[in-house]
């Protein structure tokens, strides 16, 4: 029982190394993109298929002898490239994962069981991927890797030379093994975290503009200087900006935030200013950022 706990510590090592990886992955300006898109180039499933086929090797390098075998986290990383990035990158990870292990113990009792159920592992994947909701891809993740690493206990015990060897070998490296695929859902909750941050920052962003509106609009029905500065106000305060500006196309027509006591705002006619088509069907706000000796400046015109 002592030995069966260690191994289940020394699979979990593994796969909390690939999160960590991942983690630092994911503080990547290009790789974040690379998740916010729902459909991506050939150069990038390869980028991808690159970077798991190298965790699944690794996996393979890192893995702990037991009586012929490895305790190790390959079907995690293939599964987890899989779901996250389709079929393409789980099958050619998986045949990858697997040509690598057969190589590396060509002649062993787990060479061709683990090198059959790391390419099932790959097109298990991006069925999942395919198939399932992304919100139980997590779920179905873990029960898909439970299920590989199962089928590969099994064909261990049928391929070994003697069905005593084969159930010996099963029973140290079985329970870890199988335990290990639940790393597959966190991986997958990880990464989907970062795709959900996007979706979450435009809805502030619409909510945001829709305060706004709602604020300012009273005001915009009778434009005159204080009620521009007003919006200016109410606009600098929700965005947090340190200035905010008005302006048209020649002129500052309202300026709140900072430099405002230095500044000189001269205001045309309103008459004759093209503030007015505010009040049109086709009025028009235009909000920009510009940075100004390092501080946030907003200018509407």
């Amino acid at each position: 029982m002592h030995e069966i706990f260690d191994m289940l510590l020394a699979v979990y090592d593994r796969a909390a190394l690939m999160l960590i990886c991942l983690f630092f992955l994911i503080r990547i300006r290009l790789f974040r993109e690379l998740l916010h898109k729902t459909a991506h180039t050939a150069k990038e499933l390869l980028a991808v298929t690159v970077i798991f086929s190298m965790f699944a090797i690794f996996s393979t390098w890192s893995g702990v002898p037991v009586e012929g075998s490895l305790v190790n986290v390959r079907i995690i990383a293939v599964m987890s490239g899989g779901i996250l990035f389709g079929p393409w990158v789980g099958g050619i990870v998986g045949v990858i994962a697997g040509i690598h292990r057969y190589l590396i113990d060509a002649g062993g009792v787990t060479a061709v069981p683990c090198f059959i159920t790391s390419i099932i592992a790959g097109i298990l994947s991006g069925l999942i991927n395919r198939r399932v909701p992304k919100e139980l891809h997590w779920k179905i993740g873990i029960l898909g890797g439970m299920l590989c690493e199962t089928l590969t206990m099994i064909l261990v015990v049928v391929w070994a030379p003697t069905i005593a060897l084969g159930v010996d070998i099963v029973s140290k490296i079985g329970i870890p093994m199988i335990a290990g695929s639940v790393c597959i859902g966190f991986i997958v909750l990880l990464v989907q975290s970062v795709e959900g941050e996007k979706e979450a920052s435009a809805a502030r962003q619409a909510k945001l503009a829709l305060d706004i509106a709602n604020k300012t609009l009273p005001l915009f029905r009778q434009i005159n200087s204080d009620t521009l500065r007003q919006i200016c106000d109410i606009i600098r305060q929700d965005i947090r900006a340190d200035a905010v500006a008005i302006t048209n196309t020649e002129r500052v027509l309202a300026y709140v935030g900072v430099g405002k006591i230095t500044t000189t705002i001269t205001m045309t006619p309103l008459a004759r200013s093209p503030v007015r088509r505010l009040t049109t069907a086709k009025s028009s706000l235009k909000t920009t950022m510009k940075p100004i000796a390092r501080r946030k400046f907003t200018q509407c015109w």
